[in-house]
């Protein structure tokens, strides 16, 4: 009877393998998974998601210490979304995140959603799609449309700034109070950036603050400073904004 148990889980690795491998073949925009089970499981999952041009390995320390804290961790790490100069590839993006969660039962209230930049305009777009979905913890981000630079928006994108606002309309940060409704979200916010705009950031939460459970928790040094303090120098960090979302 007692060796019944590990042949099972044998079974379920495989499953899981076979699984990512046909994933893989057909995905286009997600780069890479890995799927991390705890020794001492607590029987909640963490969503990690990278930021733009971020890698799984960079994040081996924060990883690590979720997974000493007993949670699940799905990392998901992305390509150049933005080297095909193609709109279409950020929202078909969130389209291929979704599919993966949903195929991996991951659409759930124990599920933890932890974007970084990029990763947390994932996030916003799953927790936006799934009412199941309603915990978010995002390290920083933005407007996605201050990305690419107005040079490279006329010359290779073959856009104005404002089609691409609407454009991207559905899938950037800016969101009717009433579709988050139930929904739980802590942000970590630099005061200031050149990379994104923290003061339209702030303004979007102000209008849920009211309305929602969001939190906002302002940081020191710029948006990169804050990715490296908080995923690399202080990961421990996190936690605290973890067992926060936990209570719902």
């Amino acid at each position: 009877m007692h060796s019944a148990v590990p042949s099972i889980r044998i079974i379920k690795r495989a499953s899981s393998e076979v699984f990512l491998l046909l994933l893989r073949i057909v995905m286009k925009f997600i780069r890479s998974i890995k799927e991390l089970e705890p020794v001492e499981p607590n029987g909640k999952s963490v969503v990690y998601m990278l930021g733009y041009g971020g890698r799984i390995w960079q994040a081996k320390r924060h990883i690590r210490i979720l997974l000493n804290e007993g949670y699940q961790v799905i990392t998901l790490d992305f390509i150049d979304i933005l080297k095909n100069h193609d709109p279409q590839d950020l929202i078909s993006l969130m389209d291929e995140v979704s599919k993966y969660l949903k195929e991996k039962d991951l659409i759930s209230k124990e599920t933890i959603l932890l974007g970084v930049s990029l990763g947390g305009l994932v996030g916003y777009n799953l927790i936006r799609k799934h009412k199941e979905l309603n915990k978010l913890l995002v390290i920083t981000g933005g407007d996605m449309t201050h990305i690419p630079s107005k040079r490279a928006l006329k010359n290779k994108w073959k856009i104005t700034h404002s089609k691409l606002s609407q454009v991207w309309n559905q899938v950037n940060i800016y969101t009717e109070p009433s579709m988050m409704k139930n929904k739980h979200v802590v942000m970590l916010l630099p005061k200031r950036d050149r990379v994104i705009n923290p003061s339209q950031v702030r303004h979007e939460i102000a209008k849920h603050t009211t309305a929602n459970d969001f939190t906002l928790v302002s940081t020191n040094g710029g948006h990169f400073r804050t990715i490296i303090t908080e995923t690399i120098l202080l990961p421990k960090r996190s936690l605290k904004y973890i067992k926060q979302l936990e209570r719902f």
